[in-house]
């Protein structure tokens, strides 16, 4: 069977949404007018809302959406399965794992972008460190190694806390949406649906377009730790103490 050409139509719409949705959500319906107010001709929002073919255009979001979105990332479905992972690459590795907690970071380190700690309480032999590690990025979702934590005992026993980094796109608040445009555009509520899925867009375009480099982030890391640690773990079974690794810092043993 010949597989039908895709719909131009449609594929077209999200370049028309740039200028029009992700304006919208990124400067609000005031900078919107204002932006569009530069043309003496220009139509006004409400004007824009109510020549949006809404069928097409959610059409269009939905088809970029699904092209666009990216299995690097740690969604609300994955958590089971991720926190299911680390604890089964912990138990492989010999480590016993007393907690795992997962919860996103308030300060955002890029626009559209979430990052969702996860923290593993973890107890057993040093030398069984590294084996965890490597085992632990071998997933789905893109997780960075962040840092470590542990006070180890004369003999290589430990316990302590590993923390990843992983990812997820962020639209934010949209909850706003249908208030404005109720208020700017009251015959087009319909489109309310669409300009908050065409936040969603936009912020898996920004996640998209920060993958390849977080991605090199979590490689940079997990060589540092591969480096680092096992010449230092050998001194540690043999005197104790407290060692703290952090991905940007490296190793420092108190």
């Amino acid at each position: 069977m010949n597989t039908p050409a895709p719909d131009r139509t449609i594929a077209a719409w999200p370049a028309l949404l740039g200028v029009q949705v992700v304006a919208l959500l990124v400067v609000g319906l005031a900078g919107w007018w204002l932006s569009a107010a530069d043309s003496q001709d220009a139509p006004t929002i409400e004007q824009r809302l109510q020549t949006l073919d809404v069928t097409s255009a959610a059409a269009a979001v939905e088809y970029s959406l699904d092209q666009v979105q990216d299995d690097a990332a740690l969604l609300e479905n994955d958590v089971v399965r991720v926190t299911s992972f680390l604890a089964l690459a912990a138990r492989g590795a010999d480590l016993s794992v007393l907690d795992i907690r997962l919860a996103p970071l308030e300060q955002q380190q890029e626009p559209g972008v979430e990052v969702v700690e996860a923290i593993l309480d973890v107890s057993g032999h040093l030398f069984d460190l590294p084996i965890f590690l490597d085992g632990a990025h071998r997933q789905r979702a893109v997780g960075r190694l962040q840092s470590m934590a542990f006070e180890v005992q004369p003999g290589g026993s430990m316990h302590g806390q590993v923390r990843f980094h992983y990812f997820r796109p962020h639209p934010g608040q949209t909850e706003w949406i249908a208030g404005e445009v109720s208020s700017v555009a009251p015959s087009s509520e319909e489109a309310v649906s669409v300009l908050k899925r065409a936040a969603e867009l936009a912020a898996w375009q920004a996640f998209r377009e920060g993958q390849s480099e977080r991605s090199e982030l979590a490689h940079h890391a997990r060589s540092r730790a591969a480096v680092e640690l096992p010449a230092n773990l050998i001194a540690l079974k043999a005197s104790g103490g407290r060692f703290v690794w952090d991905a940007d810092d490296g190793i420092v043993i108190r």
